[in-house]
């Protein structure tokens, strides 16, 4: 009896301490240096397109093209042909937790730098040259910055 009874709290401990999956809201590798066609595959059509030439960025002399897919849920500047520069908006329903970088399907990994009031940043990992978590002020995800190949 007691051999049972301890198999049972073994049981109910374990199975109230498994991970509960967090959804995801993309993989970011299956854009993070794609082209339109191939983002378009995955996102659908664009909502809009504009050209994007900052002065003080890699668009500065070619204008890049940037797309907006899903009601600006997605945000995609395309440097050289090539989705880049990637934001992902209106992700107040997460936590600000550097758990959290699993919603673009990327496994849980330390940051490489962490401010608990504003901006978790990854960098150099799984491919991306950077991926940042910004605080809305409140503890959740404002959105996410993603830098594939440029700086």
């Amino acid at each position: 009896m007691k051999k049972l009874s301890l198999l049972l709290v073994i049981v109910l401990i374990s199975c109230t301490q498994s991970k509960v999956e967090k959804p995801t809201v993309i993989d970011i590798t299956k854009i993070a240096g794609k082209s339109t066609s191939e983002v378009e595959e995955i996102l659908g059509k664009p909502d809009k397109i504009e050209t994007f030439s900052e002065s003080s960025t890699p668009c500065k002399n070619i204008p890049c093209q940037k797309a907006y897919y899903q009601k600006d849920k997605f945000e995609i500047v395309f440097i050289n042909d090539k989705a880049d520069w990637i934001t992902i908006n209106d992700l107040s329903d997460y936590d600000f937790s550097e758990d959290n970088i699993e919603i673009i399907g990327i496994p849980k990994t330390p940051p490489e730098f962490k401010n608990p009031d504003n901006l978790i940043r990854w960098k150099n990992i799984e491919n991306i040259n950077e991926v940042n978590i910004f605080n809305d002020g409140s503890n959740k995800i404002s959105y996410l910055y993603i830098k594939v190949l440029t700086e």
